[in-house]
């Protein structure tokens, strides 16, 4: 089974689950390759129990599912796929979650994330200036994901795509759309003004 192109999340439970890095990380893998629980305890340095725990919430979710069994050592394994490509979680979320303290942190440690990913681009924010730089950070993500979440809706699931070239054209379209959101641009030249670019 190959996965689908891109699962938008909009379900705060199934959100809620993404807090959690050990389940991120193998959702990152299961998009990749198929791969049995023995596997993953391998990969990921974890427990049977735990690998196992974190499976069936992700199938539960429909995050991923198994795809075929072989027998390895006289035994049955179940090896398991991620369901899409790419998944993206709903940019409604982030205002509807506040009250939940691991989603909260999560959407935290991104944030500083992107903050410390501009070094990577050669950008660096004075230090006086991160905190700012951070929140137009926030607000310019938050701002993309709605507007890629919006094209995804528009997209018709009758034309096939090869998965980057849709998640491409999407972004593309949802770029095309934010340059005339006055908002946006404000806080994109604002950015520009304090990174220096």
């Amino acid at each position: 089974m190959e996965p689908e192109g891109i699962k938008v999340i909009k379900d705060p439970g199934v959100a809620k689950l993404l807090s959690d890095e050990t389940r991120r990380r193998m959702l990152n893998i299961l998009t990749h390759k198929e791969m049995s629980a023995s596997d993953l305890v391998e990969e990921l340095d974890k427990g049977y129990s735990s690998i196992m725990y974190h499976l069936r919430l992700l199938e539960d979710a429909d995050l991923v599912r198994e795809v075929r069994e072989e027998i390895v050592q006289k035994k049955v394994q179940s090896f398991y796929r991620a369901t899409a490509w790419s998944f993206h979680v709903s940019y409604y979320l982030d205002e509807t979650m506040t009250g939940d303290e691991d989603y909260r942190s999560w959407q935290k440690e991104l944030y500083n994330r992107l903050l410390e990913g501009l070094s990577a681009y050669g950008v660096e924010v004075p230090e006086e200036q991160k905190p700012r730089a951070k929140e137009l950070l926030r607000k310019l993500y938050i701002e993309q994901k709605k507007e890629f979440e919006e094209r995804q809706e528009m997209r018709d699931p009758g034309v096939q795509l090869e998965p980057h070239i849709g998640r491409s054209i999407a972004h593309i379209l949802a770029n095309v759309r934010l340059i005339k959101d006055s908002e946006y641009k404000k806080a994109a030249e604002e950015l520009i003004g304090l990174i220096d670019l």
